[in-house]
């Protein structure tokens, strides 16, 4: 059989599971990357293997017709293992039926897919962990499994899709999950969009477990890569692994631009195609059609997969390469490399791409002259005044610090820090409509966003239309602003609405050509909607969740007056205690 290591395992990855307070903690808990393998039958090219011998030796060999799995038996000292012959799942429903009112959800599974390789999609997954067992060990390598599988059916198009981090709510569903599946898909998306704002992703997908539903899922085609709309939810009850993976490499095909199979002359190597609705309930490897490939070709050429091309750090990947002396890139086993051009005559790399006698570095915004800079020296400034935090260098390594951002009020106390930016809706309100305006009083936000059109509201669903706003939140819906000028505001992409509400003009846009959904004066995330506590003035909060401090207060938790100029952990700084 031959076979090739299967690197799809992000080099940070984590599981996330809520502590007795409900807050989220990340167990540390090492996972191995570098046994996952793929592969085929020799003599069967239409075959596909798929294994892993993290833990002995799991997986399926999957034929035109039929698949078979191997496990090991549990507790066999002579470390045995059963092969067996995997079922057809012959589950009801349909992967974009219309809609079903469902009650009684037993289950869920949440599935939460971020970034994306050659192309690399990397993914977080949420789900309940009780469906696939309720041991955390047993629940990650099913999924871990499930990856390898759904890695295997998109390895012909170069995409791989890559597992960042699992989060397993054992508790409770952050979102009610009953109705019908595109109403479940708008809640989603509304709730990614508030709750998941500073995870780095691209798509997410919500999966539930029911015994019986008349639809699997629904998804939008071709929106992998617009954050506000990528997103899916999925329906299923109890199937086999290789079933589940289908489901899951069906929808994120969907996501990527690739169509059904059902009503197209389509031809593919294997007895059934990947995007036929019947590959769903049949056994047996599956690959991408003719016109999977197509559709697949045209979503690149037409921007739709810019997402494709961010590179996560993949474990076991660093290794796979040899390091190749002259082209630019410090790579494993190498000090420095200064390129082609430059060999022999750089004054601190060799050669051979080894630091010259004396060199302690040759790169990085902390080297100069072959040396490193002095400690606390500024080496990327704030970008933004109020939202961004300096970085420097640590007198120890030539690379700067990780990029931090601020995550507290900003802009007077009118927003949030959010990737180092202000959110304040006074800030938005003058890029909008110039510096005199800033946000409304509430009330017109109560006269606006109560009334459930398209100048006011706070969201929409497809099927109750815009909602009106809680009176607590209707400052959590689209943005209204004063208006101080005397001459109407200039638009042509947007219908403008003004209403006096007592001293106050207030204006509220339509863009005409945005969908419904996708209302792009919808307070962003990090937006200020509501009342909160306020921090101290001598401490503020990064990305990183460590504490930053003010100039004259000390790290790691500001509450020590000194001479320095504040900063975290994080930050490069040394500061000496006295």
């Amino acid at each position: 059989m031959p076979f090739f290591c299967s690197v799809f395992l992000s080099e940070d990855f984590k599981i996330y599971m809520p502590d007795e307070k409900g807050s989220l903690r990340s167990d540390l808990t090492p996972i191995k990357g570098g046994c996952h393998y793929r592969g085929y039958v020799e003599g069967f090219p239409s075959s596909a293997v798929t294994l892993s011998t993290c833990s002995g030796l799991r997986g399926l060999l999957q034929f035109e017709n039929v698949s078979y799995g191997i496990e090991p038996l549990g507790y066999s000292p002579a470390f045995e293992h059963f092969v067996y012959r995997v079922s057809d799942e012959r589950t009801a429903g349909s992967l974009l039926a219309s809609s079903h009112p469902e009650s009684g959800v037993s289950t869920s599974f949440y599935f939460i897919v971020v970034n994306a390789l050659s192309a690399l999609m990397s993914s977080w997954v949420i789900f309940q962990y009780n469906y696939m067992g309720s041991d955390t060990n047993a629940a990650t390598r099913k999924i871990i499994q499930v990856f390898n599988l759904v890695n295997n059916m998109f390895n012909p198009l170069n995409v791989t899709v890559v597992l960042s981090s699992l989060e397993l709510w054992t508790e409770e569903n952050k979102i009610s999950t009953a109705g019908e599946a595109d109403d479940l898909l708008q809640r989603f998306l509304q709730w990614k969009q508030s709750h998941l704002t500073l995870g780095s992703y691209d798509i997410a997908y919500l999966l539930l477990y029911r015994d019986q539903a008349a639809f699997v899922g629904a998804t939008d085609l071709g929106k992998a890569c617009q954050r506000d709309a990528a997103g899916a939810v999925a329906y299923q009850g109890a199937v086999t692994l290789e079933s589940f993976s289908v489901l899951l490499a069906q929808l994120l095909g969907r996501s990527l631009g690739i169509s059904y199979d059902d009503s197209r002359d389509c031809r593919c190597p294997g007895r059934i195609c990947l995007m036929s609705p019947e590959a769903l309930h049949v056994s047996g490897a599956k690959a991408f059609s003719s016109c999977s490939i197509g559709d697949f070709e045209t979503f690149l050429k037409h921007n739709g997969g810019t997402c494709l091309f961010n590179r996560p750090r993949l474990t076991g990947l660093s290794y796979r390469r040899v390091a190749v002396c002259g082209n630019g890139i410090v790579e494993r086993g190498e000090q420095c490399d200064c390129g082609a051009a430059e060999v022999g005559a750089d004054k601190c790399c060799t050669k051979m791409c080894r630091f010259k006698p004396g060199v302690k570095c040759s790169s990085g915004l902390c080297c100069n002259e072959c040396q490193f800079k002095q400690k606390n020296s500024p080496c990327r400034p704030a970008a933004d005044a109020q939202c961004d935090l300096a970085e420097f260098c640590n007198g120890s390594s030539a690379s700067c610090p990780p990029d931090l951002y601020d995550g507290h009020g900003c802009e007077h106390g009118t927003g949030y820090c959010y990737k180092g930016r202000c959110q304040s809706p006074d800030l938005q309100c003058r890029r909008l409509y110039g510096r005199g305006s800033k946000n409304a009083p509430v009330a017109c936000y109560e006269e606006l966003n109560s009334q459930r059109d398209r100048f006011g509201h706070c969201g929409f669903q497809p099927r109750q239309g815009y909602k009106s706003c809680a009176w607590r939140n209707l400052r959590c819906g689209k943005l209204i602003c004063t208006y101080p000028y005397s001459t109407p505001f200039p638009s042509e992409a947007a219908a403008v609405l003004y209403v006096q509400v007592r001293e106050h003009l207030c204006i509220s846009l339509d863009y005409l050509n945005a969908p419904a959904r996708l209302d792009p004066l919808l307070v962003p995330p990090g937006t200020k909607c509501g009342s909160g506590k306020v921090r101290k003035h001598f401490i503020v909060c990064n990305n990183k969740r460590h504490c930053h401090c003010h100039p004259g207060w000390k790290p790691p938790d500001c509450l020590r007056k000194g001479s320095g100029p504040g900063g975290s952990v994080d930050s490069g700084l040394q500061l000496m205690d006295h």
